[in-house]
């Protein structure tokens, strides 16, 4: 059983149109669905927004489902000049970008000497691949509990995890507990609006439904293939 994690109501509800065969199922706070998506058995649930409800989210899933593997997605922030509203983006690591805890020798940077980066499963990465199209950009993200829209946060960031290409407020919790339980993840996610653009929360708001439908149908697509 797969296990899908949207952070949003808009998010998830993509997932869901998409979905057979749909049980519901209350443990704590979380409403879980579990279901078929692309004759796949999945539970999907709704996170909620920032690191501490989706680190709890996740390890409820954990503790209650046999899951072989987890697929966080939704939208993001894109962070480079490149990118476009609605590219996807696939992860390979995830890190906390406001976490800083340098002073005892954890370097802010996506390096092996940081015990916060998580990597993304390679064969998730592999199969994934095999869906990538033009707007579709592989590599690490970044989280933090911030909309990040102004340019010295972007600035901030990049110094430290130059090569980042989006950044988002759940992965890397969702990353850490699925690294505790010993459950493989990717990160899927479709960009709503671009960090580096003025009045990108605009952007975030109007391009919402449609990021959240790209990343669920590459999320379609993907569990297929796993």
């Amino acid at each position: 059983m797969i296990a899908i994690i949207g952070a949003m109501d808009e998010e998830v509800a993509a997932i869901r149109n998409r979905m057979t065969d749909c049980a519901e199922e209350n443990i704590g706070p979380v409403l879980f669905v579990q279901g078929y998506l692309n004759q796949t058995q999945v539970v999907l649930f709704k996170s909620g927004v920032g690191l501490s409800m989706a680190a709890m989210s996740t390890g409820l899933a954990c503790a209650h489902y046999p899951l072989t593997g987890i697929v966080n997605i939704g939208t993001a922030g894109g962070l480079l000049e490149s990118q476009c509203v609605l590219d996807q983006v696939i992860s390979t690591q995830v890190t906390y970008h406001d976490m800083d805890i340098s002073v005892f020798g954890n370097p802010r940077s996506f390096s092996s000497e940081n015990r916060f980066v998580f990597n993304a499963d390679p064969y998730y990465i592999e199969k994934a691949k095999t869906l990538i199209g033009d707007r579709v950009l592989v590599g690490p993200m970044v989280s933090g509990n911030q909309f990040i829209s102004e340019e010295s946060q972007v600035k901030t960031i990049l110094t430290y995890y130059p090569s980042a290409i989006c950044v988002e407020m759940e992965a890397a919790a969702i990353a850490h507990v699925a690294a505790e339980f010993k459950v493989p993840f990717i990160i899927l996610r479709s960009i709503s609006d671009l960090v580096i653009h003025p009045k990108n929360e605009m952007s975030f708001e109007t391009y919402l439904h449609k990021a959240s439908d790209r990343s669920a149908q590459l999320c379609f697509d993907f569990v297929g293939l796993v």
